[in-house]
């Protein structure tokens, strides 16, 4: 039996969970075995590992600014007292239906929220969120899409997700999820009718190749077969995803299951994160090698930084002053401060990609 953690880190990550809202760990069976393999092939944690289960790094890791919230999703919560509606853009808006998710990410941006998740009558709380979120859909017009966010919007079940969609019919809906790497079984034939019946645009986030397997590969042709769209985006994350080939590997992959892929992201600096970041002269290096080296098939995915003011690239740059990368959108400014000196080390590609035929061990 591998065990993931010892018995002084799971103590100290329980006492952070408690003392710092961190989300305690959970682990689909499903992503378990593949966590489990790959610590039985290399000896150690590798890209899926480090996806689930924290490491010293976590604690010992930090930068000198860092934030909770580095987005500031509270400031786009348009009715007061109402912390699950998000709108940053003028056509469309975001509800976060869940705070329950399949597995928990070592990275995720939304703890502030998910952490305060109390258990509740499922089926009465997303009634009553779908009811205040048409209201507010009724009286603005403007917006045409509502993106189903979380949380993991598929882990409400069929029933739930039936209910969603049936009032909501009237607008595009575009559902976020990792159910297909956490357990792609909750994607029933049930669930991709739905889809199929409300013309569902799915947005996958995946984050290394070796998270699609054959099972995973089977799901998606189910998908692609009833002709849902199917799309995705995911961090770059240092110890995950953090070169240009794992990127290649990865986009190539998806290009063949006709998943089309939208942004990679650049990690944000929230709280307890520093261990995942990579400088940015490295990402600006992995973005140029990625971009001159592949084919626009590849390489058109759009390298962006989630902002209060929304999506930022390369070009919104305007200054840099030390460690202060100031982007400027639509006349506003946000100031991204970058990773302290020495924290960045780039991850070893051989345990990135350890199933290749290259890396031995």
């Amino acid at each position: 039996m591998v065990k993931l953690l010892s018995d002084a880190i799971k103590e100290m990550y329980d006492k952070y969970v408690e003392k710092e809202s961190l989300l305690p760990i959970k682990i689909s069976d499903f992503y378990m075995k593949k966590v489990v393999k790959e610590i039985e092939t290399i000896g150690t944690g590798g890209p899926l590992y480090l996806s689930v289960v924290p490491t010293l790094d976590k604690f010992n890791v930090f930068t000198s600014v860092e934030t909770r919230d580095y987005v500031e999703e509270f400031k786009h919560m348009p009715i007061s007292g109402v912390d699950y509606i998000i709108q940053k853009y003028e056509d469309r808006v975001l509800v976060i239906i869940t705070e329950m998710c399949f597995s928990h990410c070592q990275y995720c941006f939304r703890t502030y929220n998910l952490s305060n998740y109390q258990k509740s009558n499922l089926k009465e709380n997303i009634q009553r969120k779908i009811l205040v979120l048409k209201e507010y859909l009724r009286k603005n017009t403007n917006i045409r899409e509502v993106i189903l966010s979380g949380g993991d919007p598929l882990s409400i079940g069929y029933e739930n997700m039936d209910y969603v969609l049936s009032e909501l019919k009237q607008w595009n809906i575009r559902i976020h999820t990792r159910a297909i790497i956490y357990s792609p079984f909750a994607i029933d034939t049930r669930m991709i009718k739905l889809f199929s019946e409300y013309r569902i645009r799915l947005i996958f986030h995946i984050n290394h190749p070796y998270e699609i397997c054959d099972v995973v590969k089977k799901k998606i042709f189910e998908l692609n077969e009833k002709g849902i769209r199917l799309y995705a985006q995911f961090p770059l994350l240092r110890g995950i995803n953090d070169n240009s080939i794992v990127l290649l590997e990865l986009l190539t992959l998806m290009d063949e299951l006709h998943i089309r892929p939208l942004s990679i992201f650049i990690p944000d600096p929230i709280s307890y994160s520093a261990s995942f970041r990579i400088g940015f002269d490295r990402i600006l290096s992995i973005m140029d090698e990625l971009n001159w080296s592949t084919p626009s098939w590849v390489n058109s995915v759009r390298f962006v930084m989630d902002t209060t003011h929304g999506k930022v690239r390369r070009e919104n740059i305007v200054a840099r002053d030390g460690k202060c990368i100031t982007f400027c959108r639509n006349g506003k400014y946000i100031d991204y401060y970058d990773l302290d000196d020495g924290i960045d080390i780039p991850s070893d590609i051989k345990i990135l990609l350890w199933k290749s035929k290259k890396a031995k061990f």
